[in-house]
């Protein structure tokens, strides 16, 4: 037991790895959200801001609304997913002393997303887009990767950080 809690963060992020390719591997299908939604909430094309988008191909717009909503659940997911995969990937790193744990656990998240677009792209009803690498799932990335950058300089600084 002693070595499970000693290695928390490791079996953490490998939870979420696992998480991550579980859902990767799950047909679309099966995580629509569009019929959930359509029988809770009625949402029109005025509830939303009138902003329309290409992404990857594919037009993003108020117009319709259901596939809009879900659009950006989906991609928050993605943010909120590696941005926890590479918090857990770092302090993983963090307790096992290695060098340099913030980069290299942003670099292994990073890494892990573009192995999780590739898987998505063998699954059938699923598609792999390294748009979602690049914006999303970095973004998250970068979000964690800049708190520990600050709050590791105020600890070496000596500063407490704001509450």
């Amino acid at each position: 037991m002693k070595f499970i809690t000693k290695r928390k963060f490791s079996f953490l992020a490998i939870a979420m790895m696992v998480i991550l390719f579980i859902s990767s591997h799950t047909p679309y299908q099966k995580q629509d959200v569009k019929p959930f939604f359509k029988g809770m909430v009625s949402i029109q094309e005025e509830d939303l801001p009138p902003i329309a988008f290409t992404y990857d191909g594919a037009l993003v717009t108020p117009s319709a609304p259901y596939e809009y909503v879900e659009f950006f659940l989906r991609k928050g997911a993605h943010v909120v997913s590696f941005g926890l995969l590479a918090f857990l990937c770092i302090m993983a790193l963090k307790e096992q002393n290695k060098k340099a744990p913030i980069f290299l656990g942003s670099i292994l998240a990073f890494l892990y997303a573009l192995f999780d677009e590739f898987h998505q792209s063998l699954v059938e009803g699923r598609t792999g887009h390294l748009i979602d690498v690049f914006v999303p799932d970095l973004l998250g990335i970068l979000l964690i990767l800049m708190l520990f950058l600050i709050f590791s300089q105020k600890k070496k600084h000596g500063q407490k950080p704001r509450q």
